[in-house]
């Protein structure tokens, strides 16, 4: 109550803040509107945390118009008070003409407290009434206040003349009346009458002897016949069409509520009045919903409310007549929602506030008496609600005991978990350890609890919903729905169908959009349990930066989706439209309704709250598959939602328990890891261990990525230990219970080769099975017994200590200081031949982490290629791997390398733990094991973990520095070759000499391959200047000339041979993508993640298809045509060169990789890094014509018409990565399975790191982000 009174205060202050003028003034509160269609946030509520503001309210064009008396005649400057993040300029117009353009700046927030008056134009105003207006296309600023100013004195003792209360209510009620007849116009011109067909031809056939079919096809007849003349009527003004109206919407209405789904006549709903008019407006907080999704019930207004759980009747009857009773009214204008009633219809769950001020979970006896608290009252400083009854009788409800914070908000929102209440026994037990917020619980038919879980462990955090599934104990936690899947953003309120074993309906809802509310669509997670999304880009580009942006891929048939229907949508696939804010900038511009709460009365009938119009009010309608919406009941001045048949259903089975209640572990069991798409193409025998880690989640008020690291994971994450797969691919280990754990299968040298971005979770005792990686939910175990089955579940290995988070201080730069600070220890250079300093644990990570690739804070959702992330990706592998002044990789102890390949594994975090503040008076770190301990018997400490870690690195002592070996100077090796370097002439002249020059390959269906002569001739292959695996030198010969593709192989010339490969995105940085990432997947872009082994493959395709040989070149090969005669490490010059015209290399613009948040659907603005950060690695001298892997041939040519061949994309040859010298020594045969090389470097490479013979290995079945190949072909 101070708070309500202080920010009281604050509007009157900023609406009367200066003296007033020695002529008149004319100012009042923006929401005293005469006529508007936006939405009215008091002090307090929506957006103002100042004064009192009004927004859009979801229908545009957005307008206020207020009628002023002006007392003088004269020339009035105009203010307005308001917020905006961003500008959303507004049109003025007085008496209908537009005077001005204005309300143009920004205030650094949606919040009015953050409001400034702002002055507008200058009006010149004759006495008497003008009417003053503010339109937009679009959503509005938040505007707060006008003020009109003029030196005219006004005559003594003038007032502004508003409305009386009388008067508004009187004008409200006018507004109602002719907003309830353009509602009944607008719904006969929508009937569909071929759907309202369907839907009688389905009754007569579901329902024999119990639908009278016949008649009401005749009053649909009726309706067609007279619908015509009706509709000019009511255009035309023709009296009070009211009844008329009524009266033909009611034949239509009584054909479709005969549906005998709705003989109980009776519906459990809420009802909730409002106030004004803003029951015709109220969406998101002003409803009662949450307001937007990424929020709970802990954000919502708790008191203020007029609300009820009420009973309706007589449901067939006219809408007016529709019977409402009381059943109860919560005390004291407490918030009521959440409904449950129990399967014998005898009791009901209601989420409340108690007396305390804290969400409870209520119950009633089915006549409203017995009211009683079933949520623990012993918690002051914890929340519980959104329950559901179990089919044994006990309770799962959401609740804030798990003391975590929303990461994507640094933790200021609280995030609630899953919990069992027992309410006979008085128990309570945690079910989910879920980063984020885990709500909507509802039985399945199977007696399972089926939610929804919000989790971004490293993928982007808007789309990354999903519906799981569990037993009532919490055992068997699975994605239902959702998982690697782009589509829905939320789908809330899913609930299952009773005639169905596995359909779904539920509400498709965004993200910065309309919470609790959007779209309905019926799903059937057995079909599909994702969407796959497949985009075909037009433009190497999204679209314009800071607009809003939805993307709509492949659409797809319901077997591949799981999606079988929005509604309405009846006999169309559905889209899988990804847009953070889907329901305002998609769904409601293709149909303009809001539904809530759907109640599945079958697989093709429904009971929903919707709102059909953005000034319609929330009414309860019977909703079906064939498109029809009809109105059941709504009342004037209110808003009714959660709707319900109020009578028994039939009740799931009992699952019985399977916990263990005294276990303190349960056990995992992986049949084989290589089954299922996570390591697909992965030879069996690459995995040797499993790499077990948890999460240690933010907490309130300190949460999210910049407290980990740069550019790392959003949670800190607690090494357990390792577990060992057997020779099968088996594995059967311990973890310890009530702990959300991942999984990285490691290779012999301890890198992960898949990383899961996500988490399981064992109850006390559980056996956890899974088929393999990422397996489709259902997937049947295989009948063998395995090798690791035959043993015991083992307890992990220790990983060099015991449990702890993972922090780059105690655990990688102690590595650093063993191996690297000896000639690391100085001042740290950034730029084209940068050197890292590292002088101390903030300095050293700051220099090394750009050498990593990694997921970092969201990569693409779709699941992974093997080995996409793997350590020898990185630079910081490669550089040690190759060599790096006399320290190789190899130098480094076991331990030490693990050490670096966890760091990598884990995305780079810098700290390992939070260092909360207090929250509610109380010191979180302790609280949250207090609360751990008692509700689900943890007694871990992840805090005290990692500073115990910290404090054994302060002791630690002098480490003895292992200097590498001593380098040598590098001599020249005197070799030469007569006629090499020659100049680009030459090589002209050389290539010339050949009958043909250029060829060109059909690949069919418009598709052609460029290919140029590359004449025989002897170079020096390899570089004296390079890291040590481009020495020695070596001449050599190529015998006979060859045709080269002039560019890399495209995606669209890869397509004719592999329709279905996708290269993808490129990893934007930092949060809030409204993308997958920037585009590759162009078709004139280069393909890439193609493994060695595909490429050959597509060689070979190519080889039929042109009747001749076609090959990856050999690194000999290769080098001999990058080079067109150079001896420089680019045809166009040494690396100090200018390759901006030549070459797609890391430059300038790499700096400015960063996003943000711009606004709901908004296609982010890029942001630099500081210029002084070694962030990505790039060369800041220079900028060439993209940023990313941009389409092929779009730099200069080298002497014999290659383009690309540094750059863009590294490129597969032919040859196995071996020592130099360089010798056709069997390292080009083809059935060789050693690692095999990559050339020239890539549009991620800085000009040292990339050229005509820098060399790169990987596995032949690796796919690489930034690796393609070109081809070339024999005469």
């Amino acid at each position: 109550m101070r708070l309500n009174a202080l920010l009281t205060v604050m509007s009157l202050l900023l609406l009367a803040a200066s003296r007033a003028p020695a002529g008149g003034r004319i100012e009042f509160e923006a929401r005293d509107f005469d006529a508007s269609n936006l939405r009215v946030s008091l002090t307090g509520h929506d957006y103002a945390d100042g004064p009192s503001c009004i927004w859009n309210a979801g229908e545009l064009p957005n307008y206020a118009e207020y009628e002023i008396d002006f007392p003088v005649s004269g020339e009035y400057a105009l203010s307005i008070l308001y917020a905006a993040q961003q500008a959303r300029p507004v049109q003025i117009r007085l008496d209908d003409k537009t005077v001005h353009t204005g309300l143009a700046g920004t205030t650094g927030s949606w919040q009015t407290r953050s409001a400034r008056w702002e002055p507008q134009c200058t009006l010149k105003i004759e006495k008497g009434w003008h009417a003053l207006a503010l339109f937009r296309d679009d959503c509005m600023p938040h505007i707060c206040g006008i003020r009109l100013e003029t030196p005219v004195a006004f005559p003594q003792g003038w007032q502004l003349k508003r409305l009386t209360d009388q008067q508004r209510a009187e004008r409200a009620r006018r507004a109602a009346r002719r907003m309830r007849i353009r509602d009944q116009a607008a719904s006969i011109e929508a009937i569909d009458t071929a759907a309202v067909r369907r839907a009688i031809d389905d009754m007569e056939r579901s329902f024999p002897g119990r639908y009278d079919a016949a008649s009401h096809r005749a009053a649909v007849e009726r309706f067609e016949r007279e619908r015509p003349a009706l509709l000019k009527a009511v255009a035309d003004g023709a009296g009070d069409c009211a009844q008329a109206v009524e009266a033909l919407l009611g034949g239509v209405r009584a054909a479709l509520l005969a549906n005998p789904l709705l003989d109980g006549d009776r519906l459990l709903v809420v009802r909730r009045s409002f106030p004004g008019q803003l029951a015709r407006s109220a969406v998101s907080g002003d409803a009662g919903f949450v307001p937007h999704n990424y929020e709970n019930h802990t954000s919502m207004r708790r008191g203020n409310w007029d609300n009820e759980i009420a009973v309706l009747s007589n449901l067939r009857g006219p809408s007016e007549r529709v019977e409402s009773g009381q059943l109860f009214k919560p005390a004291g204008g407490a918030i009521l929602r959440d409904v449950c009633l129990d399967f014998d219809g005898g009791r009901m769950l209601f989420s409340s506030i108690d007396s305390r001020g804290r969400w409870a979970v209520f119950e009633i006896r089915a006549d409203g008496s017995g009211l009683k608290q079933l949520s623990p009252t012993d918690f002051p400083d914890l929340d519980f609600f959104d329950a559901c009854y179990l089919p044994d009788g006990r309770v799962v409800l959401c609740s804030t005991a798990a003391y975590q914070g929303l990461p994507c908000l640094d933790g200021n929102g609280q995030v609630a978990n899953l919990f069992l209440l027992d309410p006979p026994a008085g128990t309570i037990r945690q079910l989910t350890f879920d980063q984020d917020n885990d709500n909507d619980p509802v039985i399945l038919n199977d007696g399972q609890v089926s939610y929804q879980r919000w989790e971004y462990s490293d993928i982007p955090h808007y789309f990354s919903r999903r519906r799981f599934a569990m037993n009532p104990d919490g055992t068997g936690q699975t994605a239902l729905y959702g998982s690697n899947s782009w589509f829905p953003t939320a789908y809330r309120f899913a609930r299952p169908v009773p005639d169905h074993p596995s359909r779904l309906i539920g509400v498709i809802s965004g993200h910065h959009d309309f919470g609790d509310c959007g779209r309905l669509a019926l799903i059937d997670p057995s079909l599909a349990g994702a969407y796959p999304f497949r985009y075909r880009p037009t433009s190497k580009e999204w679209g314009v930066e800071g607009q809003a942006i939805a993307l709509t891929p492949d659409v797809l048939p319901s077997g591949q989706t799981g999606f079988l229907q929005l509604i309405p949508g009846w006999g169309k696939p559905v889209a899988g439209t990804v847009c953070d804010a889907i329901v305002g900038h998609v769904y409601r511009k293709q149909h303009p309704a809001l539904a809530t709460h759907p109640w599945p009365l079958s697989s093709k009938y429904f009971l929903a709250s919707m709102k059909p119009t953005p000034h319609s009010l929330w009414g309860i309608y019977l909703v079906d598959v064939f498109d029809n919406a009809t109105l059941i009941a709504e009342v004037e001045g209110a808003g009714l939602f959660e709707p319900q048949p109020f009578a028994p259903r039939q009740r799931p089975p009992v699952i019985p328990d399977r916990v263990q209640p005294a276990a303190r572990t349960a056990a995992v069991h992986v049949a084989d890891v290589y089954a299922g798409p996570g390591l697909r193409g992965v030879p069996r025998g690459t995995v040797k261990a499993l790499r077990v880690f948890s999460y240690h989640f933010g907490y309130n008020a300190r949460a999210g990525f910049p407290a980990i690291g740069t550019q790392a994971g959003w949670d800190v994450k607690r090494i357990l230990g390792t577990a060992v797969v057997e020779a099968d691919g088996s594995a059967y280990f311990e973890i310890p219970a009530n702990t959300p754990v991942s999984l990285q299968p490691l290779d012999d040298e301890g890198r992960a080769v898949q990383l899961m971005r996500s988490w399981l979770t064992g109850m006390p005792g559980e056996h956890v099975s899974c088929v393999g990686c990422h397996e489709k939910r259902g997937e049947s175990l295989p009948l063998r017994k395995t090798l690791a089955s035959r043993r015991l579940a083992q307890p992990l290995a220790p990983w060099f200590g015991p449990a702890r988070p993972f922090a780059f201080a105690a655990e990688v730069y102690p590595v650093l200081e063993k191996y690297c600070i000896g000639c690391h220890n100085g001042k740290g250079m950034v730029g084209p031949r940068s050197k890292p300093s590292f002088a101390n644990p903030q300095v050293a990570y700051d220099m090394l982490h750009p050498y990593v690739h990694r997921p970092g804070v969201e990569s693409d959702m779709a699941l992974l290629t093997p080995m996409e992330y793997h350590a020898s990706t990185s630079r910081l592998i490669q550089m040690l791997e190759k060599g790096h002044h006399g320290r190789t990789l190899a130098d480094l102890d076991r331990q030490a390398r693990q050490r670096l390949y966890c760091w990598i594994d884990l995305n780079v975090p810098r700290n390992g733990r939070w260092t909360p503040p207090k929250f509610q008076d109380r010191d979180q770190r302790q609280r949250r094991i207090e609360l751990a301990r008692r509700f689900a018997s943890i007694n871990d400490d992840p805090e005290g973990e990692c500073r115990a870690a910290e404090e054994a690195f302060a002791d630690r002592g002098q480490l003895a520095f292992v200097p590498p070996r001593p380098q040598k100077p590098i001599p020249p090796d005197g070799l030469e070759i007569k006629g090499f370097p020659f100049s680009p002439a030459e090589a002209a002249r050389m290539q010339q000499s050949a009958a043909l020059r250029e060829r060109t390959i059909d690949l069919g269906e418009g598709v052609k391959m460029e290919l140029v002569r590359v004449p025989a001739g002897c170079f020096v292959m390899g570089s004296l200047d390079g890291p040590p695996d481009e020495r020695p030198r070596a001449a050599v010969t190529i015998d006979k000339g060859f045709w080269m593709g002039v560019t890399e192989v495209t995606n669209a010339q890869y397509a004719r041979f592999d329709p279905q490969h996708d290269t993808r995105y490129v990893d934007m940085h930092y949060m809030d993508r409204v993308t997958p990432g920037y585009i590759a997947n162009h078709p004139d872009q280069p393909v890439a993640r193609v493994s060695w082994d595909e490429a050959a493959a597509f060689c070979r395709w190519l080889a039929r298809r042109a009747g001749q040989k076609a090959s990856l070149p050999t690194e000999a090969q290769w080098e001999w045509a990058a080079r067109a005669g150079s001896d420089t490490q680019f045809h166009f010059g040494a690396m100090d060169a200018d390759f901006s015209p030549h070459a797609n290399l890391a430059d300038q613009s790499l700096r400015w990789f960063r996003m943000g948040y711009n606004g709901p659907s908004v296609l982010q603005v890029r942001y630099p890094y500081p210029p002084d950060n070694n962030f990505p690695l790039r060369d800041e001298r220079l900028r060439d014509k993209w940023h990313v892997v941009d389409y092929v041939g779009q730099c200069k040519p080298n002497a014999w018409g290659l383009k690309d061949t540094v750059g863009n994309v590294s490129e597969w040859t032919a040859s196995a990565y071996r020592v130099y010298p360089y010798a056709d020594d069997g390292r080009n045969d083809p059935a060789s399975r050693e690692r095999r090389t990559a050339r020239g470097g890539s549009w991620a490479d800085r000009p040292a790191d990339a050229g005509s013979s820098v060399r790169r290995a990987y596995q032949p079945w690796q796919k690489v982000h930034d690796v393609g190949f070109r081809v070339i072909m024999g005469d």
